[in-house]
């Protein structure tokens, strides 16, 4: 499944700051980062101790182009 989400363009050049290879694909890049950031589980336990959901909320008047 695929999703598609929008960034800020401060965030966008964070993401393509960190890539390793030419050819390293912005996922990649971002599963890169959030594997060495600890167990999605463990972290989501630790940030929302309430019974509250996690909501993200993306700014989607930007749009980003892969040169």
């Amino acid at each position: 499944m695929s999703r598609t989400i929008t960034v800020s363009n401060d965030v966008y050049a964070a993401i393509v700051a960190r890539r390793q290879r030419k050819d390293e694909s912005e996922n990649a890049i971002l599963s890169r980062i959030l594997l060495t950031a600890g167990n999605a589980e463990e972290i989501h336990a630790h940030a929302h101790q309430d019974t509250d959901d996690a909501h993200l909320i993306l700014d989607s008047d930007m749009d980003h182009v892969t040169e």
